[in-house]
């Protein structure tokens, strides 16, 4: 068979699909049996022949089949299969609330004495603009269970320290045989013992990830359907499902309908999606990327840097602008750097503004920082990670003034809307800068693929090609709750927060900060770092509840966000007083209490 004339002969499979079948006729089964094929191939110097004995055995090929079959679930099977994966995550949910969110386990006579409770109305904390009280008058006690040990995760003096605990063990090893479907998920719920359980009430640091039971269907079914989900041709439903909740989340923020975005794996790739776009539209020339220049807060999440490596600019300057006693970016210092570095010869492109700073909660400034962005011909990417889906409350708009300026926004439905993590979404709000940056350049094996210039596919505004199919993990909660569910469940994390401000206002040796959204920070003033190191230990060594601290302005915070659904007002009071009775455990002296913020 001349190869190089291929287009002229039959498909060579089909023919020798053909000839194999025609000789097990004649041989009837004498297998192995050779069958020789000569292939050539030339070039414009010199003609190569090359011989190839292929060895072909049907017996052998009937074997596999029978073998590759097993992937080949049946209704009973795949039935069983999700009866008892359920089977396990009930029964993980159920531990979910008796367990310390970092392992221990929930010590005993975790009670509330009726003299700690506040009393109805006794702080005026209002749910809502109908003055609603927030919540019962009553805490719930926790279990009684005992510690798990001492070498489960705990938070230590310092910083918090994953022990490995005696029910730790590996992971079911990769073998040449499979085992059972109880083994299996024996093993894999194991997994629920071995982690921090950031579904849980008690968690209440980091920023942590929820996820709920209809996002968690809609993984199952991404991954059942198995779309390509990148491109109008293989599957256009799925790429309009993808842009209605590109769209939805744009109208929120007030972007025109020519935006254009994607979901992403996570807010930090959404960030570096549009800081391609950002590069590409303002440093065409990559000879100027050791003289241009990013501007951050100095609260500014850490992933925001990070993508200067992968863009290729890691010689770009970055400048750190202090914050105001608000914990915003500083206008004025920013316009200062700004200045001084255009005098310099360098070349200011991109200002980084955050709605929600993960270690308080802050938001900059937006319409004053938009105003020097197009004063020097920046772009103005806004990330809104955490705090962005709190523009869903009413009360929280007024913080998102001027966003819909930005040139680009980085917002995580893994967080605000409580998709599973690796749930991000970026949004351009020029669309077309968004897709000169990444349209894709189809290989000749999809030469024959029908497109059409005016659909937008998925792969031209990202740079990734085989992206899981995320849309269903955001879009089956909205379809199933409604937004209005998220919306609740969002302001009652605001209202939670603040009532926990006003409690812990009115405690003796506290002094805490006023939250803008979820995040509260507090500590004893006056005393050293190890005292309320102390204070953090105090609260969490019974293994109830999970904070960290974080150092803002040279000032070490104990740190509490409050963003997981499951937590509610009953939750709050446990905890407010483990604060004051830690607080009484240290013996601290005599003191009015002071607060800030």
């Amino acid at each position: 068979m001349d190869v190089t004339n291929f287009s002229s002969q039959p498909h060579w499979r089909h023919c020798y699909r053909n000839i194999c079948t025609d000789n097990f006729v004649e041989r009837k089964h004498s297998f192995p049996s050779p069958f020789t094929t000569s292939f050539k191939t030339h070039s414009r110097t010199k003609k190569i022949t090359m011989s190839s004995e292929v060895v072909f055995n049907l017996e052998y090929l009937t074997r596999l089949e029978e073998s590759a079959r097993t992937l080949e679930s049946t209704p009973q099977q795949r039935s069983e299969m999700m009866f008892k994966a359920q089977r396990e995550v009930d029964a993980y949910l159920e531990q979910l609330s008796l367990d310390h969110p970092t392992g221990w386990v929930i010590p005993p006579k975790e009670t509330q004495g009726q003299d700690k409770l506040v009393q109805p109305g006794q702080y005026q904390v209002q749910s809502g603009p109908n003055q609603v009280q927030s919540g019962p008058d009553r805490a719930q006690s926790g279990p009684d269970r005992v510690q798990s040990g001492p070498d489960q995760v705990q938070s230590g003096p310092d910083q918090v320290q994953s022990g490995r605990g005696p029910h730790e063990t590996e992971p079911l090893p990769i073998q040449e045989n499979g085992v059972s479907i109880d083994e299996v998920l024996r093993d894999f719920s194991r997994i629920g013992n071995e982690m921090e359980r950031e579904g849980h009430p008690g968690h209440m640091a980091y920023v942590p990830g929820n996820s709920t039971a209809p996002a968690a269907i809609g993984d199952f079914l991404a991954a059942s359907f198995n779309p390509y989900s990148l491109n109008v041709a293989s599957c256009r439903r799925a790429v309009k499902m993808q842009q209605m909740i590109v769209q939805w989340v744009g109208r929120l923020f007030g972007y025109p309908s020519a935006c254009a975005g994607n979901l992403t794996s996570g807010g930090t790739v959404a960030t570096m999606v549009a800081m391609t776009t950002a590069r590409d539209h303002k440093v065409p020339r990559s000879k100027d990327y050791s003289r241009s220049v990013l501007y951050l807060s100095e609260l500014t999440h850490d992933g925001v840097a990070k993508c200067l490596s992968t863009l290729g600019m890691r010689e770009a300057v970055v400048r750190k602008v202090p914050v105001d006693d608000k914990y915003r970016m500083d206008v004025n210092i920013l316009r200062k750097f700004i200045e001084n570095d255009v005098q310099n010869n360098l070349l200011p492109f991109l200002v980084v503004a955050t709605t929600g700073t993960t270690d308080v909660g802050s938001v900059d400034p937006v319409p004053a920082i938009r105003a020097v962005a197009t004063q020097y011909n920046m772009w103005l990417h806004v990330d809104a990670c955490y705090g962005g889906f709190f523009v869903l409350c009413n009360s929280a708009k007024h913080l998102f003034e001027g966003v819909e300026t930005a040139d680009s926004i980085a917002v995580d439905p893994h967080k605000g809307l409580y998709a599973p993590f690796g749930t991000g979404l970026v949004l351009v709000r020029n669309g077309t800068l968004l897709r000169n940056s990444n349209t894709r350049q189809h290989g000749n094996y999809m030469q024959d693929q029908l497109t059409n210039p005016e659909d937008w596919n998925p792969e031209d505004l990202t740079f990734e090609q085989s992206a899981h199919f995320r849309a269903p993990r955001v879009l089956l909660p909205l379809q199933l709750y409604g937004v209005a569910t998220f919306r609740d469940a969002l302001q009652e994390k605001l209202e939670l927060a603040k009532y926990l401000y006003l409690r812990l206002k009115g405690q003796a040796h506290i002094q805490v900060v006023e939250p803008v959204l979820s995040t509260v920070l507090f500590r004893i003033p006056g005393v050293s770092d190890n005292t309320n190191r102390a204070l953090l230990r105090e609260i969490t060594t019974d293994g109830r509840f999970f904070i960290t601290t974080t150092t803002v302005k040279g000032v070490l915070y104990l740190r509490v966000i409050i963003f997981c659904y499951r937590t509610h007002r009953q939750d709050v009071d446990v905890f407010i007083n483990k604060v004051k009775d830690a607080v009484v455990k240290m013996e601290l002296p005599e003191v009015e209490f002071c607060h800030a913020g």
